[in-house]
């Protein structure tokens, strides 16, 4: 260490600064990489906790002595991964959490002696319970409450109420598409007995309106599922026709848009055909008549037989009951770009866009006829147009235009950003120990020379002083140049090499002047004196 702190001190103030800030910021980053690499990989155990919840759960964390974090303002709480499973699976086992919702668990405890009003009540709590623990675990619901009204049942039928509900959802996005809302009414009216669609109301929290009574005639589905099918059958021919478009011309050099009309109409037919040439029997009756004789003596006897058959003309029925959702007609606009070529103007290069040939776009329109499966019998209509793209995509007035990015997905992106920070701190910490040991490995103290040549005297009257015998130190950048000692300038300093330089010079002074020598000494003790 002394040895350290010797070579320490022989460097100048910048040298010193620099090296204390290297070691600094060396310390900061192996404290910042030391951090990383002990810190645990948290993993979410539960996320959208209530209160009462979030305060079980850390009870139970506590308890275990689990190191864990929360985030979103204690609705989330994260545990390392290594333990996650096995913690989520003691907090189930414990009924953790629950939402504070009451299922029915609600009967797990004894009723006896419980009225039925009470037994009512608890059966109506439970059913509401489970249908929001059901309700929530939808994507995009974060919380739910749901309230049912179950009329007492009267013995007039016309005087029978119907049981209505309503829902409140919490939302974790915007809002929620139309198969969503759909899916949760579907879902309520199914589990109460005679509950209709149009008697429950869907809200949020912010107020919206979700379900429409006008869901009770079952004319908003179908229209809505009438619409889906619509654009499911035009989406399926767009991706056939543009796919062999792309690979003829060319990822953004032609646009196909498809129409398609269908056909919902539910028809049933009975068809009952004859047919006269052809006979059928139908039935057959046969009489036998037997005449006796007058007398048993008598032997004559006689017997007649009838028949007579019926018979029907031959039919056919027939019941048809024709699909829906037919093809009824088709419209297909398509667009495609100009040709680019590559002209050469004498050295430059220059793109030009021409239109393409007839011959061409006829070959097109055959191909995309055929993909999409356009029938002229039908009355479908096709259209294919050559327009320039303005970059790749045609631009109209009036119409806002946006640019979409290519999204790159990427896994655990917390887990990216660790490993680069890790790898970047210790390449960095690397980089400066190397340059530091070069830095102190290569540094080396030079000594100058020492000018032995005899002091020029103006005359005996003359007294030298101190600065002739080279008390002023020569220049750091001379004694570098022409003494390098090696490893034995850790052991020698400045001063030192200074008095050795002085005796030197006097030492040759007094050899070759000793006349002057004696006066100089002579003058200095009488001064003294």
């Amino acid at each position: 260490m002394n040895e350290l702190f010797g070579i320490f001190n022989k460097f100048a103030p910048q040298q010193k600064m620099m090296i204390s800030g290297i070691a600094i910021v060396t310390v900061i980053l192996l404290g910042v990489l030391v951090s990383f690499l002990n810190e645990p990989n948290y993993s979410t155990v539960y996320t959208n906790l209530s209160e009462k919840d979030a305060a079980k759960v850390l009870e139970h964390l506590n308890s275990k002595k689990i190191p864990y974090k929360i985030e979103d303002r204690g609705s989330t709480i994260k545990v390392s991964s290594e333990v996650v499973y096995e913690t989520r699976l003691e907090l189930a086992s414990k009924g953790i959490p629950n939402s504070g919702i009451i299922g029915y668990e609600i009967f797990d405890k004894s009723t006896m002696g419980m009225s039925e009003f009470m037994q009512k009540l608890n059966y109506k709590r439970a059913l509401e319970g489970e249908l929001s623990r059901t309700i929530v675990q939808q994507e995009g619901v974060e919380a739910a409450r749901v309230h049912i009204v179950t009329p007492e049942k009267s013995i007039f039928k016309n005087e029978q109420n119907d049981p209505t509900a309503s829902v409140v959802l919490k939302l974790s996005i915007s809002s929620l598409s139309r198969g969503n809302i759909n899916a949760i009414v579907n879902l309520v009216a199914s589990s109460v007995e005679g509950l209709k669609r149009g008697n429950i109301t869907l809200l949020d929290t912010n107020g919206r309106l979700l379900s429409q009574q006008s869901d009770d005639n079952e004319f908003g589905i179908s229209t809505s599922k009438q619409y889906e099918i619509k654009r499911s059958i035009e989406k399926y021919l767009v991706s056939k026709a543009q796919a062999v478009l792309d690979n003829i011309l060319g990822y953004g050099n032609a646009i196909i848009q498809i129409n398609a009309e269908l056909n919902f109409d539910q028809v049933e037919r009975t068809i009952e055909e004859f047919d006269p040439e052809q006979q059928v029997a139908v039935s057959e009756q046969i009489i036998k008549t037997e005449n006796i004789g007058s007398s048993y003596s008598d032997t004559s006897a006689q017997i007649s037989q009838n028949s007579t058959i019926n018979y029907e003309i031959s039919k056919t029925i027939q019941r048809v009951v024709e699909g829906t959702g037919n093809i009824k007609r088709l419209t297909v606009a398509t667009v495609i770009n100009d040709e680019v070529k590559q002209i050469k103007n004498g050295e430059k290069v220059e793109i030009v866009h021409e239109p393409r040939s007839d011959e061409q776009l006829q070959k097109l329109e055959q191909i995309v006829r055929n993909a999409v499966g356009i029938n002229d019998v039908r009355g479908d209509n096709f259209s294919i147009v050559n327009i320039y793209f303005d970059n790749g995509r045609i631009v109209d007035e009036g119409v806002e235009e946006t640019n979409t990015s290519e999204q790159m997905p990427f896994g655990n992106m917390d887990k990216l950003i660790n490993l680069i920070l890790i790898v970047t701190a210790i390449i960095a910490s690397l980089i400066l120990l190397l340059k530091l040991m070069k830095r102190l490995k290569s540094e080396k103290i030079m000594i100058g020379s020492v000018n032995t040549g005899g002091l020029a005297m103006a005359g005996a009257s003359t007294t030298p002083s101190l600065s002739d015998f080279g008390a002023t130190p020569l220049p750091s950048a001379e004694k570098r140049k022409l003494f390098p000692l090696g490893d034995l300038e850790d052991e020698i300093s400045d001063d030192a090499l200074m008095k050795k330089n002085q005796n030197d010079k006097i030492s040759n002074y007094v050899q070759k002047n000793p006349v002057d020598a004696a006066k100089l000494i002579n003058s200095w003790l009488n001064e003294n004196e």
